[in-house]
């Protein structure tokens, strides 16, 4: 299958230079901005078009544009000649209806990857994951082009987009936050920011390197874990107000995870003390 680029931003390179790398026939690219679209053609070893060539001259067109521009290029490209073409967006909130079109088959393939550089996170996709919803006439087809990269694909229902789009941002730009959180108390120590961060990142990457080889019960520890009720009432007296509600409720969720694994009576008591917390 041929397949062409609307969008030449970190995800639409990527992706092209990614699939290219690993065999699939790229045609090119179409950009609003010509040089956009030309730098990226260029670091691919393809061409540059005007949309109505790439799309005539492509079976599969990607649409990799930011999820607000998505209905704006889809309304123009609906007046061209799509019949029979296969058409797919890469947002992991929007479903395929925001490119359906009658006679086409349309698909959202959504990348769980953070596309941090333009020219160098395509080395890292081999161990990215992708989900797929849309059209089932083609879906076969499409998830073996994605396993042939030697890719993991799982498909999805339309009416789970918004849960599994949740999920994406809980573990990524919600974790972020998190982190951030713990290295500005670590400020509150008197710690120098940089100095706080790289004092933190083994903890955090011993979780990820835990949670990836064993069960996330397996990998609990810390006060919660132990039923220190103490050590939980000391945080709740020197954390700020505004992230208490935060506190608990993932220490209520880690008490689950305890109980799980140790019996639910080992936790009575500190599960009815945070729930008293406000």
């Amino acid at each position: 299958m041929k397949i062409g680029f609307i969008g030449a931003g970190k995800v639409g390179v990527s992706l092209g230079k990614y699939f290219k790398d690993g065999g699939l026939k790229i045609v090119g690219y179409y950009s609003r901005n010509k040089s956009s679209a030309s730098i990226a053609a260029e670091f691919i070893g393809v061409d540059s078009m005007e949309i109505e060539e790439l799309v005539n001259l492509s079976d599969v067109v990607f649409i990799t544009v930011n999820d607000d521009q998505i209905s704006k290029v889809w309304e123009f490209i609906k007046k061209l000649n799509i019949e029979g073409k296969v058409f797919l967006h890469t947002s992991g909130s929007l479903t395929s209806d925001a490119i359906y079109a009658p006679g086409v088959y349309s698909y959202s393939l959504h990348p769980m990857f953070p596309f941090s550089d333009k020219f160098t996170t395509y080395k890292s996709l081999g161990s990215a994951v992708f989900s797929l919803e849309g059209s089932r006439e083609r879906v076969d087809e499409l998830k073996a082009m994605i396993e042939s990269l030697g890719n993991k694909v799982f498909q999805i229902e339309k009416d789970k987009k918004p849960l599994y789009h949740l999920s994406n941002v809980m573990v990524s730009n919600l974790v972020l936050s998190l982190i951030e959180k713990g290295v500005s108390y670590l400020e509150g120590c008197g710690v120098d920011r940089d100095v706080a961060k790289e004092a933190l990142l083994p903890l955090i990457k011993l979780n990820i390197d835990n949670i990836s080889k064993k069960s996330f019960e397996d990998s609990l520890t810390g006060p919660i874990e132990r039923g220190d009720i103490g050590t939980v009432e000391k945080h709740l007296k020197i954390i700020p107000d505004a992230d208490i509600p935060l506190y608990k409720a993932l220490s209520l969720n880690l008490v689950e995870m305890a109980e799980r694994k140790n019996g639910k009576e080992r936790y009575y008591e500190l599960d009815e003390y945070l729930r008293r917390q406000q």
